[in-house]
């Protein structure tokens, strides 16, 4: 899905005077992760939060949290066949479809 890019700020990306657009897939996948429910006013429960899992310990019970968490967020933002393999905190691979995407 094609959408306004962001910088790795977060700011808009610009690129000659104006907002560079381009497929953003990864880009919202990386923003589920990060916001925290409340974070997006028009969708409140959207949101895994991962930095309050960063300062908890990698157990195994926390790593199947946060895959079924991540599972869920990308399901309600409509993607389907998700899978996520977590090495670490910093190490989250996703791959995951849209619903209604022509790849």
């Amino acid at each position: 899905m094609n959408d306004i890019l962001l910088d790795n700020n977060l700011d808009l990306l610009i690129k000659n005077g104006d907002f560079v657009v381009d497929d953003a897939e990864q880009q919202h996948q990386e923003l589920i992760m990060i916001a925290t429910q409340g974070s997006f006013r028009e969708s409140p429960l959207t949101g895994v939060g991962i930095v309050k899992y960063v300062k908890t310990r990698l157990s195994v019970e926390t790593r199947d949290k946060l895959r079924q968490k991540i599972r869920l967020q990308l399901q309600f933002d409509g993607y389907t066949n998700v899978s996520t393999q977590i090495n670490s905190f910093t190490d989250i691979q996703i791959q995951a479809d849209r619903d209604g995407a022509n790849n």
